[in-house]
């Protein structure tokens, strides 16, 4: 085979093999809408019931793009305020987002930042007796766009990545050892 139509061979091969995974790219997901319903208490903490309250509060689990409705309610009468406590300061700081304050039930929305990890949610409301960073937390979960979809998410394209990878090795040895055999000798 000669030199240019192995070029063409492998380019196209390429081009072929490329295409193909691409295919196993999983599209980046919607943001989802996502609704909990969280009740507090300075006494008792957070709880998806008012009769379920703990510290730590109840788990949250969200991706990044989601649009979060959360159905705050105040069991004790007290002044309350939800936030994200990224760099675990125990205050809300501009760039967090923060429910209003709510001495009985507000309904309030934000849509999940480009922060990932494992963070606190807190009220950090300190009028009456007492405050509520003592008692009002729990943790909220940030992952990626899409890492939930499916089970599967980007692990669909690592695996096409790497039989990408595969095929191309093998063509590559197939092209390498068919250059290295001899040509029979011309007819006489």
């Amino acid at each position: 085979m000669s030199t240019l139509r192995r070029r063409i061979l492998v380019a196209a091969t390429l081009a072929c093999l490329l295409f193909a995974a691409s295919s196993f790219a999983t599209p980046a997901a919607a943001g989802r809408d996502l609704t909990y319903q969280l009740y507090g208490s300075r006494n008792g903490g957070w709880g998806s019931t008012n009769t379920s309250l703990t510290t730590p509060g109840p788990l949250i689990e969200v991706e990044v793009g989601d649009n979060v409705t959360l159905n705050l309610t105040s069991l004790d009468g007290l002044s309350h305020r939800w936030f994200i406590d990224y760099n675990n300061n125990s205050a809300a700081d501009a760039s967090e987002p923060k429910s209003p304050n709510f001495a009985n039930q507000v309904l309030w929305n934000f849509t999940v930042s480009n922060v990932t990890g494992t963070f606190a949610y807190r009220s950090d409301r300190t009028a009456g007796p007492g405050d509520d960073l003592a008692k009002m937390w729990g943790n909220i979960t940030i992952r990626t766009a899409g890492s939930s979809a499916g089970g599967l998410g980007g692990n669909l394209l690592l695996i096409g990545i790497v039989l990408v990878i595969v095929a191309v090795i093998a063509i590559g040895a197939v092209a390498y050892r068919r250059a290295r055999q001899p040509r029979p000798p011309p007819p006489q």
